[in-house]
């Protein structure tokens, strides 16, 4: 039996979103959980794979590619007016040095939950095993 990829990223989210909920109470993860169930919510309803918005594409500099004008792309698919929950697809450009990416709202929720949970474990760490 073959499991679809869309089940699979189903799955995925479900046992990440089940995860950061049991952990709800640890500093910053409350945000990680935030940006995965938005993710996650626009990921299924967009048949599994993240909606990204050509224009932010261009704007980041990078080509569409072929794979995703011909809807090939096994993680993304074009952002259209009728995408479901479209406003949370992939539309904001980021640019770190000579490189830029796009980014959705549930990423930049993940990525902050996660940096900040990450940090304040480290902190906590170190004044832990001070004297």
């Amino acid at each position: 039996m073959v499991v679809p990829a869309r089940l699979l990223v189903a799955a995925g989210y479900l046992a990440a979103l089940v995860v950061l909920w049991i952990n709800r109470d640890r500093a910053w993860l409350p945000l990680a959980l935030i940006g995965a169930a938005l993710n996650a919510v626009v990921i299924v309803a967009n048949g599994g794979r993240m909606p990204v918005a050509p224009d932010a594409i261009a704007r980041a500099g990078r080509p569409v590619g072929p794979a995703l004008l011909a809807g090939a792309d096994a993680r993304h698919v074009l952002a259209t007016p009728g995408s479901p929950f479209g406003i949370l697809g992939d539309r904001w450009v980021l640019h770190l040095g000579g490189f830029g990416t796009v980014l959705s709202a549930g990423d930049v929720f993940l990525a902050v939950g996660l940096a900040g949970f990450v940090q304040g474990a480290m902190n906590d760490r170190g004044a832990a095993s001070k004297p």
